[in-house]
Parts: C-alpha cells; sequence; structure tokens
C-alpha cells in the first residue's frame, strides 16, 4: 500500500498529531519537533514520545519523520551558526529515536557565494561530529534545495558528494517535487522523466532516498524559489505530478504533502484527496 502523509503541526500536543493525520486519511506523517524558526529543541517527556509511539502503532501510521528547524547551516562559516545547527540536529535524531522516527529531514544550507567544493569539507565536518554524538536508528536526511542563492545539495551530484563523503549508513536523501522543479528538472513528459531517472540513479541512487515532499510550485521550473503551492494550482500541475509519482522507483517512496492547504492552514485533507486520486 503506497504511504501517503501531511506535515502536522505540535501546537496541540504529540498525539493529537497523530489523531488528526488518522482523520484526514494519511498513513505517514512529517512534524517539527519545536517551532521552526528557534533553535528551542523539543521539550517532550519520556512519557509523550511512549504515548506516541503507542498510539502511532494502534493508528497503523509509519513511517514518521521529523523535519529540521530552518534556521540551520551546516556549510556556515561563523562557528555559533554552525554548532548551533549541530546541536539542534543531535537534539533531533535522539527524539526521532524516542518516538521511532525514520528520519530528521534537513536543509542543509547555504555556502554563500564561496561555491560548493568550498562548503562541502565544512558540511561533512558538521555531520561527521553530528553522528558521532548519536547512535540510533534515526537517519539525517539531507533534502534537496530548489537552487539559488549558494543553497546546498540542489543537484543530485551535490547530495551525493556529500553522502559519499561522509560514508555512513546513517545519512540519506528526501526529495521535493517542487525543489525539484524550481531547480529546472522538469518530469511532465516520459523523455524527461527519464533523464530524472537517469540523474538520481547516476548521482545519489534509490537506495539513498527515504521519502519525497510533493508539493505544487507557486512559480516556474528553473527559478530556484522555494514557493510551495497546493497541489494542481501551481506550475507543476497534476498531470506531471501524476506522472513522476508513479513512476518506476518514486511509486515506492512514502510521499508526504507540505501544501500551504486550501484554506492556508497547512496541508489538508482536500490535497491529501488529490494526491490519493494521482497514485494508483
Amino acid at each position: 500500500m503506497r504511504k501517503l502523509g501531511v506535515h502536522v503541526s505540535i501546537s496541540k500536543g504529540l498525539v493529537a498529531v497523530l489523531e488528526k493525520a488518522s482523520a484526514m486519511g494519511a498513513s505517514c506523517i512529517q512534524i517539527f519537533s519545536s517551532p521552526p524558526q528557534s533553535f528551542a529543541g523539543p521539550k517532550f517527556t519520556d512519557s509523550d514520545c511512549e504515548a506516541f509511539k503507542t498510539k502511532a502503532t494502534d493508528l497503523g501510521i509509519s513511517p514518521i519523520f521529523i523535519h529540521a528547524c530552518y534556521l540551520i547551516n551546516l556549510a556556515s562559516e561563523k562557528e555559533t551558526l554552525r554548532e548551533l545547527s549541530i546541536k539542534s540536529l543531535v537534539e533531533d535524531l535522539r527524539f526521532g529515536d524516542k518516538i521511532g522516527a525514520k528520519g530528521v529531514i534537513v536543509h542543509t544550507g547555504s555556502h554563500k557565494g564561496k561555491g560548493f567544493a568550498a562548503a562541502l569539507p565544512v558540511v561533512v565536518d558538521s555531520i561527521n561530529s553530528i553522528f558521532r554524538q548519536t547512535h540510533g536508528k534515526t537517519k539525517l536526511l539531507l533534502e534537496v534545495a530548489s537552487g539559488g542563492k549558494g543553497k546546498v545539495g540542489s543537484t543530485g551530484e551535490e547530495l551525493s558528494q556529500m553522502c559519499e563523503v561522509v560514508g555512513s549508513p546513517q545519512i540519506g536523501v528526501c526529495l521535493d517535487t517542487a525543489h525539484l522543479f524550481a531547480g529546472g528538472y522538469t518530469f511532465d513528459t516520459y523523455e524527461k522523466m527519464e533523464s530524472l531517472n537517469k540523474m538520481i540513479q547516476t548521482t545519489v541512487g534509490w537506495e539513498s532516498i527515504e521519502c519525497m515532499h510533493v508539493n505544487d510550485s507557486k512559480v516556474a521550473a528553473g527559478s530556484f524559489r522555494d514557493r510551495h503551492e497546493n497541489l494542481g494550482a501551481g506550475f507543476v500541475g497534476t498531470p506531471a505530478l501524476k506522472l513522476l509519482l508513479n513512476s518506476p522507483h518514486f511509486d515506492k517512496l512514502p510521499l508526504i504533502l507540505e501544501t500551504p492547504g486550501f484554506d492556508d492552514k497547512g496541508p489538508d485533507k482536500k490535497n491529501l484527496d488529490i494526491l490519493k486520486s494521482l497514485v494508483k
């Protein structure tokens, strides 16, 4: 069975996340562990985490993903920011182990114009530092970026190099339809799909990819801007999404919605129903 899910707010507590997702018809989820615009870190008790795990099992919701906070920059030359980024991801990975999460998804950061080659050893050193402090089952998943402004991990080649140099089974990749599209990877024809499949297979490899965010895009292909839109309301469109989501390899990935919602309150049942209509 295809695993189709949504990003859900934790504002009403961990168990409430699962109840909301289940009511919408989701079979997997993504959450933040704390407010995404801060380095506050997760504040849930061990009892909260155990109750969450039990409820997730009862409702059959799996896998579970955590999205790291937006302030993280593992490529930063600013030591304080890099240390805060490392600490935040260590906390999220430990929290992930407590709730049985499959992975912590992170935007790697930006090299601020110095180039990927210069940023690579900094990113690798940051990730190695994280892994020296974490030894659980939850993976660190590098999300493909939308490109522009020195964003690290905007191409399959950059993601591949980071994963290869780190060389740990604890690292993986998360795709995003809007980010791929904004980065210039389009998939509205079988020929373009074949090209995208080939790019992934010859760079990160399908075995590294643990999930995919499904979002339409408010901006055109190749714009290098990260602007999510509701399914069918953006430049990607449902025909291209349907072609992508049912393509070999893509059809095996858990799919998570991060759409703004038709009521502007985040991923909703309407978006999830559209997603369900697109997949076989």
